[in-house]
């Protein structure tokens, strides 16, 4: 039952593809899968795409049906050409291999037995559809199609294409496993573009796509800032493709985007009270578990979580004229910035906490084992456990111990350099150890920290 939009004795108005399951009910569209790509579904034989609109308006509904129909025909354009399926690159790379060809155009094939392979590929695929293996037949798969692509030069990136080279590259650089923060991260970062114009070819994406995605991410309430960070994703991803296939166009429709009053929605981040500041002194005293030792030493120290949590036993320095941490790079844990690496003295609860959690440690050459993993330390994990203590005593979450750090030491009348020394944020010049050396430094930053004590800091 197609959607009627206006009818009169001059114009008839109808929608296709809009489809109720009872005369009354929300509408849905409803569009049959065209013959030459319904092979390449997971699933061909289910013969339609369906998708609820929950909408009963005539009006919504034909809107959305021009979007989504224009997102469909995108994609089985892109079967057809062997582009926009997830996995088909690695498996046509694979396919290539078998014939000894390198995964590029004919054209710059360095193999002298290049011809023959592509001689014998192609006879493999005359097997299965005789006559004409180079268009799209029912017995031809996705990657072999996309290896015809590759072959002829025809091959197109898509957005989807971009991902999977960015989760590819990431874990390598990390040498690790993909994360499922990593992996969540690039998900709904893509999510907020695939969404809105479909996994398209990257040299088809215009900018005023782009932006229309920023405006209806902003409609949605979509903090400035999230918006952003999630583009940049995208565009740091399309960077990777174009470097990792050596794109000759090298056409990234995210560079440069522009997000309108950016930063103007920021929620500033408050620091804790000083009755919320004794609270948290009380939950140390009164525990010497893992999770309230990270918290004594993450409110006097201005550390970051991963800072802490990722600790070697052999990092906290107890017996020196200044009791003190050693934050640096590990094989389990990064940091954030170069001038993350430092040392930090310990002042009254970290100084507490970083004693028991020593002795606690024992013969293990972590000070919080529970928080590392087989190849990283568990950031998420000492963080839940962290929220969850600070949320059952009304004390928001671990980083606002930094950001109350900072504001201790600011109405000290700590100059705003010798703050990000102690906190660990990029700044510009020597460090203090390198001017006075590292005693006298550890010395001065500990007479910082021990003014923060006060309770006129807060």
């Amino acid at each position: 039952m197609p959607i009627i939009l206006h009818r009169s004795q001059a114009l008839f108005v109808k929608i296709s593809y809009s489809w109720r399951k009872h005369e009354n009910g929300p509408w849905y569209y409803r569009r049959r899968k065209p013959k030459d790509v319904r092979h390449l579904y997971g699933d061909p034989h289910k013969p339609f795409e369906v998708e609820a609109l929950e909408t009963y308006s005539d009006a919504e509904a034909a809107r959305l049906i021009g979007i989504i129909n224009k997102k469909w025909e995108i994609y089985w354009e892109q079967l057809r050409n062997g582009v926009g399926i997830g996995g088909a690159r690695e498996e046509a790379e694979a396919f290539l291999r078998r014939f000894n060809l390198a995964p590029e155009p004919m054209a710059d094939q360095e193999s002298p037995f290049a011809d023959i392979g592509y001689e014998q590929l192609i006879e493999s695929l005359d097997k299965k559809v005789p006559g004409d293996a180079s268009s799209v037949q029912p017995h031809i798969t996705a990657y072999e199609l996309r290896a015809l692509a590759i072959l002829q030069g025809k091959e197109a990136f898509t957005l989807s294409d971009a991902k999977q080279v960015y989760l590819k590259r990431r874990g390598a650089l990390e040498k690790t496993a993909i994360t499922r923060k990593l992996i969540n991260e690039t998900e709904v970062s893509f999510s907020l573009v695939l969404d809105q114009i479909w996994d398209k070819e990257i040299t088809k994406v215009k900018r005023k796509e782009v932006a229309g995605v920023i405006e209806t991410a902003l409609r949605d309430g979509l903090k400035t800032a999230t918006i952003k960070k999630r583009l940049g994703l995208v565009r740091a991803a399309i960077n990777d493709l174009i470097d990792e296939f050596e794109v000759r166009d090298e056409y990234n429709p995210f560079k440069g985007f522009k997000i309108p009053n950016l930063g103007d929605d920021r929620e500033e981040r408050r620091s804790l009270s000083r009755e919320q500041v004794k609270r948290v002194r009380s939950l140390v005293d009164q525990s010497d578990g893992d999770t309230s030792n990270m918290i004594g030493m993450l409110l006097d120290t201005g550390a970051r979580i991963g800072e802490i949590a990722g600790l070697l036993r052999e990092d906290v320095v107890l017996d020196a004229e200044t009791p003190h941490i050693i934050i640096h790079r590990n094989p389990f844990r990064r940091l954030k910035t170069k001038a993350s690496q430092r040392k930090v003295p310990l002042v009254g609860h970290a100084l507490v906490a970083a004693r028991r959690a020593y002795a606690n440690a024992g013969a293990s050459q972590w000070m919080f084992e529970r928080y590392i993993g087989e190849a990283k330390v568990k950031n998420d994990n000492a963080s839940a456990a962290a929220k969850k203590a600070l949320g059952r005593i009304k004390c928001e979450t671990a980083h606002w111990l930094r950001h109350t750090m900072n504001t201790r030491l600011k109405n000290k009348d700590i100059p705003k350099e010798k703050r990000e020394e102690v906190q660990g944020w990029e700044r510009s010049g020597a460090s203090m150890a390198d001017a006075y050396g590292d005693q006298t430094a550890l010395r001065l930053m500990r007479e910082w920290l021990e003014a923060s004590l006060a309770e006129d800091a807060l």
